[in-house]
């Protein structure tokens, strides 16, 4: 089977299951969307089905079960079910972090860490599709570690990454009581925020450090009116203390409808009074901006070139 049509016939095999459970059942899809992945994880499913919509659902698993389907193919198939989902549920697909951003972010991972990353983790996991996104760019096997509060979208990230072979634990509770030690990386988009306060973006963050090993990165997509919310001079001083703030990415304005975002690099301080001389401050073109973002990587190559050079 050619390689472009292992995505569509991994779609193919889950859709069709997910469109008869809700046609039969009414079951919603993102439910049935996850019913078939765990019938072809496990050969079981935990809803009770008569014969006939047995006999479908084990018909389906027969069409693929000699197939093999890489992990990058899995993800953008099961990215296509979450976005057909939300769309049944008249949500916004803003949950789903664009492929563009790990992508980078996996650029900055590379440039950023020699060594194999053996734990990373996600503390607002969602689907997990920005943490897979940058694992099969890495093309590394590093343990995945996730943080959700809803039981949908903690069940679809684990079953993603068990069916892309990657170790994980995901856990559905609220971020902030999560605890951890040494993670080797951290990536989360957080989503957007009503104002409160205290600010939610702030509490995560410093909470999260605390499980980041020493001089290792955080990676945060963040609203570009992070910087101004109340109590930003109390987070500042708490992030002092625990980090140095790498760089900002600022993301194009294409990418979103509702806010601006850009990319929050923080690294885990070995000590208190460290100190960090260079910044990395990037204004990112649209990723369709072929010229533009030619530019834009040649900066920032010559930017980590510098920092090799001045390190040496």
């Amino acid at each position: 089977m050619k390689k472009e049509n292992t995505i569509e016939q991994f779609y193919d095999y889950f859709d069709r299951i997910a469109m008869h459970l809700y046609e039969v059942n009414k079951n919603p899809y993102l439910e049935s969307m996850n019913l078939a992945f765990q019938y072809l994880l496990e050969d079981e499913m935990d809803f009770p089905l008569d014969e006939e919509s047995m006999k479908i659902v084990q018909e389906e698993k027969q069409k693929v079960t000699d197939v093999e389907f890489q992990s990058e193919d899995i993800r953008k198939a099961v990215q296509l079910g979450l976005l057909k989902g939300y769309k049944h549920m008249n949500v916004s697909n803003a949950f789903l972090t664009p492929d563009t951003i790990g992508l980078f972010m996996s650029y900055l991972i590379k440039k950023l860490y020699k060594e194999p990353i053996k734990f990373i983790l996600d503390p607002m996991i969602g689907t997990g599709n920005l943490v897979y996104t940058i694992l099969n760019d890495l093309q590394q096997d590093a343990k995945v570690l996730g943080v959700d509060l809803d039981p949908l979208k903690c069940e679809l990230a684990r079953n993603l990454g068990d069916l892309m072979d990657y170790e994980n634990q995901i856990f559905m509770q609220d971020t902030r009581s999560f605890f951890a030690n040494e993670m080797d990386l951290i990536v989360f988009d957080l989503p957007i925020q009503e104002e409160t306060n205290p600010y939610l973006p702030y509490q995560v963050i410093s909470h999260h450090l605390d499980t980041l090993a020493s001089e290792k990165f955080m990676f945060v997509v963040i609203e570009n009116n992070f910087f101004e919310q109340p109590k930003m001079d109390v987070f500042k001083k708490e992030l002092d203390e625990k980090a140095h703030m790498f760089g900002l990415i600022k993301l194009s304005d294409t990418l979103f409808k509702n806010a601006e975002k850009s990319i929050l690099i923080l690294q885990k301080k070995k000590e208190k009074e460290d100190k960090l001389e260079d910044f990395l401050l990037i204004d990112l073109p649209s990723f369709e901006d072929q010229e533009g973002m030619a530019s834009t990587i040649q900066q920032i190559e010559l930017w980590f070139q510098r920092r090799k050079d001045e390190n040496e």
